[in-house]
């Protein structure tokens, strides 16, 4: 009789902690918005098996006062890669096409190099395809509508590799350009129609298009970034079209914490694929670079593996965080240029929310 009212004690005192802990996430989060003038936040985490919490605060307009709410799209920036990396592995588990096939065979757009690229490469940073130059304004600032990924190509496609496959890391949004040329090209069906019937549709992401001006992406947060002086104004022109695969969709937080969950229960691509895409790559050197198919790879500072990607472009800086050993996922999207400290935010909620009361003896 004692064991059970103990128990019962026990799971009432973490009940009460947890509560808790939902208050103490919403003030870090809320001293970050104060601290770094976010206008408006979106996050969520997903945890052994349920989405467990979620909160959005501030502005996703600040002109016509239109609040941050749990279905406001946030641009994705760089975050776009893992969705379309799972969408390439889906098709290599479905037998459509191979990582080792060079880009070629499926996007035949693409000119052929001084070097045989793979879709591994590519989706591992390694094709030296180049990155955006600094010298041309125009070209991360892109103002160029595109109306396919195929056109989109125009904006590398006659340019030279930047160094032999393999040989260096070099993060290139453009390589994943390529990635969803393969993809249309394996499935015969336009890139964006594959994402949303193969991987979208798959764990109900209703809320994750294209960022090109149609559509959800009409009801996104406003972008923002700051001044020299610290001031809050309205971001820059940048047509996303240009760079769909690897930088332009946009999304919700209960989207991505589905997108989380579909990985952790295997809905989108089993376990041997999985551990393949989290498993770090290789130069020719043998040097280890840190980054999967399509996604960052490091070790947390309680020694598990911590699997993330980050995306920031104009108006928005997003993370997805993941903790594999504990099933564990968090999503934090912002409207603002520029947030740096997304990791270890994402690391302090996972040490708060992972925090338990030993049970009684």
């Amino acid at each position: 009789m004692l064991q059970s009212i103990l128990l019962a004690l026990f799971h009432l005192s973490a009940f009460h902690l947890l509560a808790q802990d939902f208050s103490a996430l919403s003030r870090i989060l809320d001293s970050q918005k104060t601290k770094l003038k976010i206008p408006g936040y979106s996050a969520g985490i997903y945890y052994k098996g349920e989405i467990l919490w979620h909160r959005s605060a501030g502005l996703a307009d600040i002109k016509s006062n239109r609040p941050t709410r749990r279905d406001t799209p946030f641009r994705l920036a760089s975050l776009s890669k893992p969705l379309t990396a799972v969408a390439l592995l889906q098709m290599v588990e479905m037998n459509k096409l191979n990582l080792s096939d060079p880009i070629q065979k499926y996007c035949p757009a693409f000119p052929v190099k001084s070097h045989p690229i793979t879709l591994a490469q590519l989706l591992s940073h390694l094709g030296g395809i180049r990155s955006y130059k600094t010298a041309d304004p125009t070209d991360a600032n892109n103002t160029i509508h595109f109306t396919s990924v195929i056109d989109a190509l125009k904006k590398f496609s006659a340019d030279p590799l930047e160094h032999e496959p393999s040989t260096k890391y070099l993060y290139s949004t453009y390589g994943y350009s390529l990635i969803g040329c393969a993809i249309e090209g394996a499935s015969g069906s336009p890139f964006e129609r594959w994402m949303e019937d193969k991987l979208f549709a798959t764990v109900g992401m209703c809320n994750t298009a294209p960022d090109n001006n149609r559509g959800l992406s009409l009801r996104r947060a406003q972008g923002y970034r700051k001044t020299p002086e610290g001031e809050i104004e309205e971001c820059g022109l940048s047509d996303n079209t240009a760079k769909i695969p690897g930088g332009g969709y946009v999304s919700t937080v209960d989207d991505l914490l589905r997108f989380a969950e579909g990985i952790y229960r295997q809905q989108l691509i089993k376990s041997e694929l999985i551990e393949r895409m989290w498993t770090s790559s290789k130069l020719k050197s043998g040097k280890i670079t840190g980054y999967g198919l399509g996604w960052s790879l490091a070790k947390a500072p309680e020694g598990d593996r911590e699997i993330y990607h980050t995306g920031g472009q104009q108006g928005t800086s997003t993370i997805l965080y993941l903790r594999p050993e504990h099933q564990f996922a968090f999503v934090w999207l912002t409207n603002l240029e520029g947030v740096e400290n997304r990791i270890p935010v994402a690391r302090q909620i996972f040490k708060l929310l992972s925090a338990k009361p030993k049970p009684p003896q």
